[in-house]
C-alpha cells in the first residue's frame, strides 16, 4: 500500500497583501487556535487544493481570493498541487509543471486516481460508470467539523453518487480492493466492444440474409468454395430452425397440458359455488332449529355457521378468479408460441427455396447478378467470420475478468476484514467509554450513535476502526489522517484527553496525523508538534507573510501563463 504525506501548505491573499506557511511534521502535528482564528481553514484548504471541496467556507476568506499550495509526498516522491482562480496544477519534485486543468471531475480526478493508485468506479445516475471525485480518495482520512462528527463518509459536499457511503466502506475497508475495480473497468470496457460487434455482425448478418433472399433461382456459383460456403451457411441455418421448432412444439404441449388443467380447475370451482349457493341459500331460508330428516336430530342454524359459509364461498371465488387469470396468461404464451412457429416455418421455407434453386432457364443477366451477389456475401461472410472470432475471444477475456472479480471478494478475506473492524470498533469504544451497542450496528457503512457527549466519541472509535482496517486491507494510497475539532457535544475534562490520546497514539503506525484543536489538551508526552495559528480573529493570514509565500508561488504561477 502507497503512502501519502502533507509537508507543507502555503496560502497567499493578493487582495489583503497577507500570506501563511504552515510545515508539518511527517508525524503528528497539532493546529491550535480559538474559534474563528482559522485552523479549520488550514485543514480545509489542504483538501480544497485537491478538488475536494469542503462543507462549509466562510464569506470573508472567499472575498480574499486565497491562493492555495500543497507540498506533499507519495511513497517519498515530492511533488506539489496548486490551485488559482479555479484552476488546479501539478508540479513534480522539480517544481515543473506536469498537469492543469479547470476540470474537476473529467480530467483532474482520473489524474489524482493514477497518481494515488485509486481504482475505485461508481455508476452515476444514469448508469454510466465514471471515477469518483477526489473527494472520495479522502473519504475515510478526514473528519471535518461541520458534517462529519454526525455523518460518516461525507466529510466533503458534491459527494453526489448513488450509494457513496457502501461503495467506499467496501473500497478503502479492502471488501472490494483495487484488483476489482481494475477488472471491473476492463470488464466495462469489453462487455462495450462485445454489444458494437455484436451489432456489426447483426446488421452484416441481415445484409447476407437479404442477397439470399433476391431471386434464389438464380444462385449460379463460379467458385466451389463460395457454394460450398453458401451451402453449409443454409444448412446451417436450416438446422438452427429445425431445432428452435422442436423447443417450440415442446413447450406448446407443455402449455396445452397447463391449459386443461386450468381449464379443469375452472369447471371444478365453479361446480363448487353452485353447490356452495344452494347450501347457503338453504340455510339463510331454514329457521334456527333445523332437524335432521335421516336422524331426527335438531341443530342449531345459528349465525356463524352461515358467515362461514359466505367465507368458504368467498376463498371459492377468489380461486375461481386466480383460475380464470392464469388461464388468461396460458393463453397469451399459446399464441406467442405459435406465432414463432409461423415465423420459423416461414423462414424454413425460404431456406428451402435457397438449397433447392431451379437451374434452367438462366439468361446472362441473371448469371452476372448471381455472381455479383455472390461477391457481396463472400465480402460479407468475410467480414462476419472475422468478428465472431473477436466475439469469441472478448467472450473468453470476459468471462476470465468476471473470475477475477470473485476471487477478489474471496469469502475467508471478507471474514477477516469485518472480524478485524469489528475487533478494533470494541476495543477502542471501550477506551473511549462508549457503548459498543449504540456505537455501530448493521453494515460497516452505516452507523448507530448515541446522544450527547457519548456520540462524538462513538464517531471516533468508528474512525479509527476503519482506518486500523484500511491500513491492514486497503490497497490504494494510504492518505494523512486529518482531524477537526474532536472537542463535540461538551466533553468533560476526563474524555476530552481520552480522545485526544486516542487519536494520538491509537493511529496506524507511520500514519501522518493532522488534529486540529483549540487548546493541545493531552497532547504533553506525544512527541506532536504543537503549531498555534491565527493574528486575531477572523484573521489567520498574516501580512508578514505575503512577502515570502508570495517569493515561493511566482515560479508555480509563472508557469500558468
Amino acid at each position: 500500500m502507497h503512502t501519502m504525506k502533507f509537508s507543507r501548505i502555503f496560502l497567499l491573499s493578493n487582495e489583503e497583501r497577507r500570506g501563511l506557511e504552515v510545515t508539518f511534521s511527517p508525524d503528528a502535528t497539532v493546529i491550535c487556535g480559538r474559534n474563528g482564528f482559522g485552523k479549520s481553514a488550514i485543514l480545509k484548504s489542504l483538501y480544497d487544493a485537491f478538488g475536494a471541496e469542503p462543507h462549509k467556507v466562510d464569506r470573508s476568506w472567499r472575498d480574499a481570493n486565497v491562493i492555495t499550495a500543497v507540498e506533499f509526498m507519495i511513497d517519498g516522491k515530492r511533488y506539489s498541487i496548486l490551485k488559482f482562480a479555479g484552476t488546479y496544477t501539478v508540479f513534480d519534485s522539480n517544481d515543473q509543471r506536469v498537469f492543469h486543468t479547470a476540470s474537476v471531475m473529467q480530467e483532474l480526478a482520473p489524474y489524482l486516481a493514477e497518481l494515488l493508485d485509486f481504482r475505485l468506479s461508481m455508476a452515476d445516475q444514469r448508469g454510466d460508470t465514471v471515477v469518483p471525485p477526489p473527494a472520495y480518495a479522502f473519504a475515510p482520512y478526514y473528519v471535518d467539523q461541520d458534517n462529519s462528527w454526525s455523518e460518516a463518509w461525507a466529510p466533503f459536499t458534491k459527494m453526489f453518487l448513488p450509494k457513496s457511503a457502501s461503495a467506499l466502506a467496501d473500497y478503502h475497508l479492502g471488501l472490494k480492493p483495487n484488483a476489482y475495480y481494475v477488472a471491473l473497468a476492463e470488464r466495462t470496457q469489453t462487455q462495450q466492444r462485445l454489444k458494437q460487434i455484436q451489432v456489426r455482425v447483426d446488421g452484416l448478418s441481415d445484409a447476407a440474409d437479404h442477397l439470399r433472399q433476391i431471386e434464389p433461382e438464380t444462385s449460379v456459383y463460379f467458385d466451389l468454395a463460395d457454394f460450398k460456403a453458401e451451402t453449409d451457411l443454409l444448412l446451417a441455418e436450416a438446422r438452427r430452425l429445425q431445432d428452435a421448432q422442436t423447443v417450440h412444439r415442446s413447450k406448446l404441449v407443455e402449455l396445452e397440458d397447463e391449459r386443461a388443467l386450468w381449464t379443469a380447475n375452472i369447471s371444478v370451482t365453479r361446480g363448487a359455488l353452485r353447490e356452495a349457493e344452494t347450501v347457503f341459500a338453504s340455510a339463510v331460508g331454514h329457521s334456527e332449529e333445523v332437524q335432521c330428516p335421516t336422524c331426527g336430530e335438531h341443530y342449531h342454524n345459528d349465525i356463524t355457521a352461515r358467515f362461514d359459509m359466505a367465507a368458504d364461498t368467498e376463498a371459492l371465488v377468489a380461486a375461481h378468479h386466480s383460475a380464470l387469470a392464469e388461464l388468461r396468461a396460458v393463453d397469451a404464451a399459446l399464441e406467442k408460441r405459435r406465432a414463432a412457429l409461423e415465423e420459423i416455418a416461414r423462414a424454413t421455407e425460404r431456406v428451402q427455396a435457397l438449397l433447392a434453386p431451379r437451374s434452367t432457364g438462366l439468361d446472362l443477366g441473371q448469371v452476372i447478378a448471381a455472381e455479383g451477389r455472390n461477391a457481396a456475401t463472400r465480402s460479407l461472410r468475410s467480414q462476419i467470420d472475422g468478428m465472431q472470432q473477436e466475439l469469441g475471444l472478448l467472450s473468453t477475456r470476459y468471462r476470465e475478468l468476471s473470475d477475477d472479480m470473485r476471487k477478489a471478494q474471496d469469502r475467508k478475506r471478507a471474514k477477516l476484514i469485518r472480524d478485524t473492524f469489528a475487533s478494533d470498533l470494541t476495543r477502542l469504544a471501550l477506551q473511549l467509554d462508549v457503548r459498543v451497542g449504540d456505537v455501530h450496528t448493521g453494515p460497516i457503512s452505516s452507523m448507530s450513535f448515541a446522544r450527547g457527549s457519548e456520540g462524538p466519541r462513538g464517531i471516533a472509535a468508528y474512525f479509527y476502526a476503519c482506518l486500523n482496517t484500511i491500513s491492514k486491507f486497503g490497497s490504494g494510497t494510504f492518505c494523512p489522517v486529518v482531524v477537526d475539532a474532536p472537542n463535540q457535544q461538551g466533553q468533560d475534562d476526563k474524555h476530552l484527553p481520552a480522545i485526544i490520546e486516542m487519536l494520538l497514539s491509537q493511529r496506524p503506525k507511520g500514519t501522518q496525523l493532522i488534529l486540529g484543536v483549540e487548546e493541545p489538551t493531552g497532547v504533553d508526552g506525544s512527541g506532536a508538534e504543537v503549531i498555534r495559528v491565527g493574528e486575531r480573529r477572523n484573521q489567520l493570514l498574516r501580512e508578514a507573510d505575503h512577502e515570502p509565500v508570495s517569493e515561493r508561488l511566482r515560479p508555480l504561477l509563472a508557469q500558468l501563463v
